[in-house]
This record gives structure tokens, sequence and C-alpha cells, in this order.
């Protein structure tokens, strides 16, 4: 197999702190293509492997801090580091000597080699101005090769590939200490070494089966993060850290009132058990027990409890993931949770439901109505603030933006490859790059250096298009294509005329959100029960739909009717669970099938380890694989989704990967890419990247595809 590590021609190595935003903004030409070497005939010679110890204490740890945080700290001291360079004897460096060291090292031909490259490569960048040529990475590869077989921490990797893992830890004894003494970097030192061996000895194990395009992927989500080049503007995150503080802190305080409520006093010292915190003063001390009582799930039970509420409850989602003994052995006390969460359908309509059916029809007199209402307003706040008081991710993630971008330094974009099973990438860092509110102020907030502006890229319906491809859906493909070339109805409008009666257009907005809803939702099997709850939770960031059952099995029909090839389709994919679980191989379209895997067209697996067939407490038989400690339900249309939603991730992030060659890429939202480019280029930029994201790949050259965006100086798309 040939192999194209894809050694590019390397940016400037100047420092990437704000103080040197010219040398940044240099960076940003990629120029040539960097030069290349075949899987087959690896230069050894120019791959550097590192490994880095470092300070920490009880408080400054990455079990509290995230990545950036912990590497720009100013308590960050490297201790010890692991360097082998080529084929010469590796070496354990100290703290002193470990600046000269890489200064040693040409790294505008030089590629680097660690295990959770994202961590070191920072520290190299951010503290030794160290920027490679190339970023290899054996955590994200065994997190492409071995999803769902193992999981991809060093220790569990080596073993996996014959070797003895990481020697007993001896970290835990340099707790705290800054200055190691010579005995201690002695004790240490056989830890490390051992640690960078074995990494280098998996990267031999695992280079082979990965696909050429896969570690230019890592490459690009690496540098994203160790070299990053967008800026954040601070003025803008701290005034909306601002209103959400304020905002929080206006309804613990206004919202609702507790006193009135009956607290246990004998759990009084629970809810706040230090001295300190029951003598604060009056306003602080009401906010605190708030926040206490209507966090803790026991709390907040007992005070709707004391409005003469029944609780709500689901069933645990723990315990649909154990085996069916153990469902037996745990029901009487693991089966049942309190369903407080804001997506829970229960806990949302709470209020509404008892406002229905407190005032009988006997009773409506004016007074009854009034009380009603007043005890629904009751309940609504009690909602409210249990929401307000456990979703505080835009404060922490504006605290994080913050924390990040101290001294103007630029914002790293952390992505973690091959996170989800269908090697999706995932959010990591403590902020999710991936989930920023569309038109809020924390993605408006992000920006490109002077004189360059962001161009953005997204992928219009990709999975829909995708699943339509797949199995054959010709007259939804056609609906694609003319929707794309302005001759036809989108197939979210054919979708909603089909539901309504009566031709929808893009102006009938409400009406044709539903047909997306169902366009986008029901391909995968969704049954009437799943599409009424996600409508009336606001699917896709859309108002809540609420529908009965009955309206909405009636949906599900009609776009079950008008997509008969999809609907094939789940059953294909029923019968590839059962050859998976046979071990018999099968193809369908650019997908092949395997004991226990799926091979997709890019090289990379599905894996379903241990396939069985479970009979659940109702004598349903149910198809699930082995994940980590758990098990896994899977079925057609689930598997459907799988399928589809890795193969939309090839077609999307191989798009990227090509625009890559010339821009450089700076963040990524599920199907959308993100490049910095001068600002007198964006236009052309633009152009290029829309027809890149048209153009199908090779396996797919028939599918219709689509692409929207545009460009500006921030993240305002």
């Amino acid at each position: 197999m040939s192999w194209a590590s894809a050694l590019r021609k390397t940016p400037s190595l100047d420092a990437m702190r704000a103080e040197a935003t010219r040398a940044v903004i240099a960076r940003l030409n990629p120029g040539s293509i960097r030069p290349t070497f075949q899987r087959k005939d690896i230069d050894w010679d120019r791959l550097v492997s590192i490994d880095f110890e470092t300070y920490y204490d009880a408080d400054y740890t990455l079990k509290k801090l995230s990545t950036s945080e912990y590497v720009r700290h100013p308590l960050f001291k490297a201790q010890m580091m692991y360097l082998k360079v080529g084929k010469k004897k590796a070496r354990i460096i100290g703290p002193k000597q470990i600046a000269a060291e890489l200064k040693k090292i040409n790294w505008k031909t030089h590629a680097l080699l660690c295990h959770h490259t994202q961590f070191d490569g920072l520290i190299l960048s951010h503290h030794y101005d160290v920027v490679p040529s190339y970023y290899f990475d054996t955590l994200s590869m065994a997190r492409g090769l071995h999803s769902n077989e193992i999981g991809a921490g060093l220790d569990e990797v080596s073993m996996y590939y014959g070797g003895g893992g990481k020697i007993q830890d001896v970290l835990e004894s340099t707790l705290g200490i800054r200055d190691w003494s010579p005995a201690l970097f002695k004790k240490v030192t056989p830890y490390c070494m051992n640690d960078g061996d074995e990494m280098l000895r998996v990267f031999t194990e695992m280079w082979p089966s990965m696909p050429d395009k896969e570690m230019d992927l890592i490459d690009v989500i690496v540098r994203m993060f160790c070299d990053p080049l967008l800026r954040v503007n601070r003025p803008r995150v701290e005034a909306e850290l601002a209103r959400e503080i304020t905002s929080r802190e206006t309804l613990l305080t206004t919202i609702i009132d507790l006193k009135p409520y009956k607290v246990d006093l004998t759990l009084y010292k629970k809810i706040l058990p230090k001295t300190a915190e029951r003598s604060l003063p009056p306003k602080e001390h009401d906010i605190l027990m708030t926040k206490r009582i209507t966090g803790s799930n026991v709390h907040f039970a007992k005070l709707l409890t004391d409005e003469g509420i029944d609780p709500p409850v689901k069933i645990s989602p723990a315990w649909i993931k154990r085996t069916r003994e153990e469902r037996i052995e745990t029901e009487a006390t693991d089966k049942w949770t309190y369903a407080f969460a804001k997506d829970d359908l229960e806990f949302i309509n709470l209020p509404d439901e008892h406002k229905r059916w407190i005032v009988k029809p006997d009773l409506e007199s004016k007074r009854s109505i009034a009380a009603a209402a007043a005890k629904s307003k009751r309940l609504r706040d009690l909602v409210e603030l249990r929401i307000a008081v456990k979703s505080t991710t835009n404060i922490t993630r504006a605290e994080r933006f913050l924390s990040a971008t101290v001294n103007g330094m630029a914002l790293p974009a952390y992505y973690a490859y091959s996170r989800a099973h269908t090697h999706r990438l995932g959010g990591g860092d403590k902020r999710n790059m991936q989930n920023l509110t569309r038109g809020g102020e924390l993605r408006l907030s992000v920006e490109a250096p002077p004189g360059y502006s962001l161009v953005v890229g997204d992928s219009g319906q990709i999975e829909a298009r995708t699943n339509g491809w797949l199995w054959g859906q010709d007259d939804l493909l056609a609906a694609f294509r003319a929707s794309d070339a302005g001759t036809g109805l989108d197939p979210y409008c054919i979708m909603a005329s089909r539901v309504y009666g009566r031709t929808i257009t893009k102006a009938d907005k409400d009406e044709r959100f539903v047909g997306k809803v169902l366009t986008l939702g029901l391909g995968f099997q969704m049954g009437a029960a799943k599409l009424q709850m996600t409508l009336a939770k606001g699917a896709l960031g859309g108002p809540p739909i609420f529908i009965t059952l009955t309206e909405a099995q009636r949906w599900v029909d009609i776009y079950r009717n008008a997509n008969q090839k999809i609907v094939t389709g789940w059953g294909i994919c029923k019968k590839i669970i059962e050859d998976m679980a046979d071990g018999r191989p099968g193809r369908h379209g650019p997908i092949t099938w395997e004991k226990d895997c799926i091979w997709l067209p890019n090289g990379l697996r599905l894996h379903y380890p241990d396939l069985q067939m479970l009979i659940d407490e109702n004598g349903w038989g149910q198809w699930s694989y082995k994940s980590g400690d758990t098990r896994k339900k899977i079925y057609g249309g689930l598997l459907c989704e799988n399928i589809v939603q890795a193969l939309a991730r090839i077609i999307v992030m191989y798009q990227l990967l090509d625009l890559s060659k010339t821009y450089r890429m700076v963040m990524t939202t599920h199907d959308e890419g993100v490049f910095c480019v001068k600002t007198r280029e964006a236009d052309t930029a633009f152009q290029r990247m829309m027809k890149r994201m048209t153009t199908a790949l090779d396996w797919c050259p028939d599918i219709p595809l689509s692409a929207e965006g545009g460009h500006a100086t921030n993240y305002s798309k």
C-alpha cells in the first residue's frame, strides 16, 4: 500500500504570541505542497518522537484544566522529555537541555510523533517556538483503526499490539514537586522511556493500515490546535459573560422565593455543609441555598412533592445498556431515575400538563382557574430555575474562551479525531468548538488575524443526500438536483406538502421546517413516539411542535410510503447485522462487510464487536454489540444511520482536505469547513470552496451535492 505522509513545506517558526502577530500571519500561506515520502520507503530519519513529563499539583492538573489552559499556565514546567530523532538512540532530556536539543532539529523537514499530539505539540509551539512540518498522533490512529475495539490510551493500545503497556505509574510521587531531585528524576526516567518506546512501537504497527488521507486529516486537525491562528474578540466575550452571569443571578434571586418551601432542617447542614456558607449575608445565602436545593435531584423532587406534583421519572440510560441478566438483578433499585434533564419531555411539559389536568369541568370557577394558573407558573419557575442552575454551558464556555486567550494569544481549536463511532470529529479541551450557537456572541467573537478573513463552506443536507444515494431513492435525488438548480421545490417543501395536503414553499417557514425535520429524522427508522418527542423538544434548533401520537404515526407512514427504497435499505442493514454476526462477507455500493465490521471506501472500518441477539424483559430480540464496558443496541435503521454518517464524513472531510492544500484550515463544525485567507483573496477562495464542495468523490460520482457559505473577518455564518 502506498503512503503519502505528506511532509509539506514548513510554516514560519516564529513565536505565535500576540506580540508576534505579523509572524503568525506569515504562516497563513502554506506555499507549495510539502514534499512527500511513500509508506514503503518511509524516511525514518525525519521522524522525531517526543513525550513530555510535566509539573502538576492538586489544583494545577489536566483533570481540572483544559489542555490549552494547562500548557499556557504560568505554573507550567517541563520536567523531562523523551526524544528520539530518526534512527538515533532514544534519550531522556532534562528541563535545562530541552530548548537546546530542540534547536538542533530542522523542523522544516521533520515530522513529529506523539501520543495525544495536541498536548505535546502545544508545549513545543508555545514554549519552544517549534512547529514541525507534519504531525503524527498514535492516539488518533488508535481511534481511527480500533473504535469500539479498544480504548485509545497508550496502555491499552500497547497491550493490544503485544506490548507490556505502561509500567507502574510513578508520577504520583512527583505531585506538587516543582524541582525534582536527581533521585526523583532517575525514578521517573524508566517510566518516560517506556512511554516513548511503546508509542513508537505501536506507531510502526499501525501506520501500514492507516489510510493516506486519514493521516493527512490528523495532521490538519492537530495543527488547528498546536499552531493556532484564530483570534478572539475579548471585549465581546467579556460582555457576553457579564450578561449571562447577570441573567442567571437575577433568575436565582427573583424568579422564585424558596422560603415558602419546607426544607427539611435536618438536611440543612448537608445542603450548606460549611459554617462559612451558612453565615453568608442573606442575599448570598439565599442564592447558594437555591442553587444547592434546585441542583439536587432529591431536594428538587421534594419541592415538586410539596406542590402536590409527582416528580417525573424515566428509565435510566445506564440500566438500558446492561445485559438482560444485569437488568433483572438491578430492576428494583436502578431501573428508574428522575426525568429532570432539560431535554426530558415530561419535565419540560410539567407546568402545562399540570395546568391542563388540575382544572376539572365542575370546578372551573374564576378562583380555581386563577389558582391553577398560579400553580402552573410556580412550576414553570421551578423548571426554568432547575435548568438555569444545572445548565452553565454558556458561562463556562465563555470563561474558557477568555482563559485560553490571555495576553492576546491565539485560540487553539481542539478536535478529537474519530471520537464518534462513525469517525466523526468530536469536541474537546473543555470548550466544544462544534457547538457554538449560530449567530451567538461566542461564535461571532472568533476572528481572523488582521488583513485576513474566514472563508466558510457548509455542505447542505449531506446525510439526507447520502442516504437517498446509497439506497437508490432516485426521486429524492432528483428533487435535490432540481432544487439545487432552482427549477423545483426543495425536498423539505415536498415532504411538508405531503403532510399538510397543500403546496408548501419556502415562504411557509413553519411548515417547511416540519418537512425538514421529517426528511432528516425519519430516514433512519424513527418511529411515531420518537418523532412526537423530537418535535416537542424543538428539533434542529427550531420551535417546539406538539402533535398527537396518531398524527405522528400518519406522518411516519407518509414518509415511508414516499421513500420505499430507503425503507428497503433498513432491511438490507438488518441483513448486514446478521451477516456480520455469522461472519458472512458481502457488499453494497461502496461498503463491504465481514465478521463484526464494515469496511468503508476510505479504508477505515465501522466495528461491531461481539454481536449478539439478546432477549429483553418482554421477550423481544435485540441485536447488540460490545462498546467498552457496555453493550449498545443496533438495528437496521441505526446501522443505516451509522453507515450514512460515516460516508458523509468521508465526503466532506476529503473535500476540505483538498482545499487545505491551498488554504489554511482553522476550524470545522460538523459538515462545515473554515479557512483563513488573505482578505483580498477571499472571494476567489470562496468560489473554489463552493466548486470543490459540490464535486463528488470518485466512489460516489453521481451523488448530488450542494454547499453554501461566505466570508467575513469573523465567524459570522
